[in-house]
């Protein structure tokens, strides 16, 4: 039972960075002139999301942990919302929350890396403190915004740092996984 639990976080953790890569591709080939569109699409998908969370939570136990994710629903549908109303100025707030993820994340999978692949010996772990310490550079990049003016430009870097940031999430997921046969 434990086993199968584990098998279907793995397979969720990389389902998750290949559909965090394919939005990162998106972001990477949509021409200047679709920006606006990409950006109502992302509210819309913000408020779908945060309904599927409201629904999903209607339907579950009412355990404390259901009410964290009824919470995370919600700021979920306020970004969203947030998100259509102020449209002109969405991409620039999603640089500066991007950037603070990739940081986030880059110090984590460090983290990460450092507690359990350095002293489980694996083999390429330093490997994986290179690519958590390219996050939090790219992180850092993104917040100083020093090269893009332009919403497209800045649609075109956010993506490419996803499209990386979830192949470091693929790495990290495969490389530290406790278990060879899940």
């Amino acid at each position: 039972m434990l086993f199968q639990e584990l098998g279907k976080l793995k397979r969720s953790m990389i389902m998750t960075s290949v559909i965090m890569m394919a939005v990162g591709i998106l972001m990477l080939i949509c021409p200047e002139r679709y920006a606006s569109l990409l950006v109502v699409a992302a509210g819309y998908g913000l408020l779908i999301l945060a309904s599927v969370m409201g629904f999903e939570f209607l339907s579950s136990k009412k355990v404390l942990i259901n009410y964290i994710y009824l919470t995370g629903a919600l700021l979920i549908g306020i970004l969203g919302a947030a998100v259509l109303f102020y449209r002109k100025n969405v991409l620039q707030v999603l640089g500066l929350l991007f950037g603070i993820f990739l940081v986030l994340e880059g110090l984590g999978e460090m983290l990460n890396t450092w507690k359990y692949a350095r002293r489980a010996q694996r083999s390429g772990w330093w490997v994986l403190i290179l690519l958590s310490l390219l996050l939090v550079a790219a992180g850092i990049v993104i917040l100083t915004n020093p090269w893009w003016d332009t919403p497209s430009s800045l649609m075109k870097v956010v993506g490419g740092m996803m499209l990386f940031s979830s192949a470091v999430g693929i790495i990290h997921v495969i490389l530290i996984w406790p278990f060879k046969n899940i």
